[in-house]
């Protein structure tokens, strides 16, 4: 059984580290404060985690540190905990001021930087300001994961493996017995999420945590989004199960492609060429490489196995806050790595009408080499194998 940490979730510690490199970028651009807007930036400032919807909410920091949030009506109970000097509450939303003139109204400083990138937005609200810098970037603040966060991702991606686990360990049983993949979906997350409530403390309450998954089966496995159907799986067809699992707000993934008995030549060219792709790819992902670079790796090898045609997308992408962000393992990111990027590992080969292909591991830059996060992987390749009937 999976060994699960005693862990914590993100401290007071972890917001004071992200707030003085925000103050510290502050400074260095020359600004007065910066208003913060995307909801996965506003968690790693405040820890203020709440449903995202079209009602705006927004963090703002002053370079002396004074921190105000901006808030619906609706969140001000969820807000109370969150530790900032001021919670300001508009009324609704379109309402009768707009949310982001109702935060620009309230910030006294006149130059300062903003992470909205709406032009309409900034054209709203920008003559409040003597200056509003829509250029002083903070995207790749979340790139290097701080070590609480490399912690509740590497305690997510136990939870994605388990789900898995879960699903090898009683998908002969329940294929046999004429399970779908509706079902089958339902079982091995049920299982997964029941083990997390178990495992996690109160103080994650407040805080997403959760496992979904995928599972879809023969032909339809050729589409790399496939929804899960009503759909039985059938004996000698691939089966591809995705997993992706949340602890106290941060993701990570795992995943595989399991042969519904023995495989044949032809699976098993494919799977080992999979195989070739995530290891060389872990191998790496090291500080100095391009993001481009690695998804090139990959292509190469598909290139080389005959594969390349029913290759659908990039390698892999960021993960932390979000369940896919940036830096992008893509043709055209030319992001450098640095140690404790964290990314998911996805080769996929997908064959139309015939079968789909796909193993996901998370993974994390370090300085000669990537290191595989997510385990269900490491195991040998027998282990992709479930005997039916």
């Amino acid at each position: 059984m999976t060994n699960f940490n005693k862990i914590e979730p993100l401290s007071y510690n972890f917001y004071n580290q992200t707030r003085k490199l925000l103050l510290n970028f502050i400074e260095e651009k020359g600004l007065e404060g910066y208003l913060v807007t995307n909801p996965a930036n506003i968690f790693y400032f405040t820890g203020f985690f709440y449903v995202t919807n079209e009602r705006p909410s927004g963090f703002y920091i002053s370079k002396d540190s004074k921190s105000k949030l901006f808030i619906p009506l609706l969140e001000k109970e969820n807000s109370e905990n969150t530790v900032v000097d001021n919670i300001l509450i508009y009324e609704e939303f379109p309402g009768k001021i707009n949310p982001y003139s109702f935060m620009a109204e309230n910030i006294n400083e006149k130059n300062i930087g903003t992470d909205i990138n709406n032009i309409k937005i900034i054209d709203q609200i920008k003559n409040n300001f003597q200056k509003l810098d829509f250029e002083a970037d903070i995207k790749n603040f979340r790139y290097q994961k701080l070590e609480e966060e490399i912690n509740l991702i590497s305690e997510a991606a136990k939870y994605a493996d388990l789900t898995l686990e879960f699903l090898k360990d009683h998908a002969d049983h329940m294929i046999n017995n004429q399970t779908n993949e509706r079902e089958l979906v339902k079982f091995c997350t049920e299982e997964a999420k029941k083990e997390m409530l178990n495992n996690l403390s109160a103080d994650f309450d407040e805080t997403p945590c959760n496992v979904v998954a995928t599972i879809h089966s023969g032909p339809r496995g050729a589409f790399p989004h496939g929804k899960s159907l009503s759909r039985i799986p059938k004996k000698n067809e691939t089966l591809i199960c995705g997993v992706g699992a949340c602890v106290g707000g941060l993701y990570a993934e795992s995943g595989v492609t399991f042969i519904l008995g023995e495989p044949n030549h032809d699976q098993m060219n494919i799977i080992n060429t999979m195989k070739e792709v995530n290891d060389e790819v872990i191998s790496n992902l090291k500080e100095g490489i391009k993001c481009e670079d690695i998804n090139q790796i990959a292509t190469r090898i598909y290139k080389d196995s005959g594969y390349f045609e029913f290759v659908r997308h990039r390698i892999g992408h960021g993960m932390g806050f979000e369940g896919h962000e940036a830096p992008w393992l893509s043709p055209g990111d030319k992001t450098v790595l640095k140690k404790n990027m964290i990314f998911s590992n996805e080769p996929g080969i997908y064959r139309p009408n015939i079968d789909g292909y796909r193993t996901i591991s998370s993974m994390i830059v370090e300085t000669n080499n990537g290191r595989q996060i997510s385990k269900f992987l490491d195991k040998s390749i027998d282990n992709r194998i479930i005997n039916l009937n």
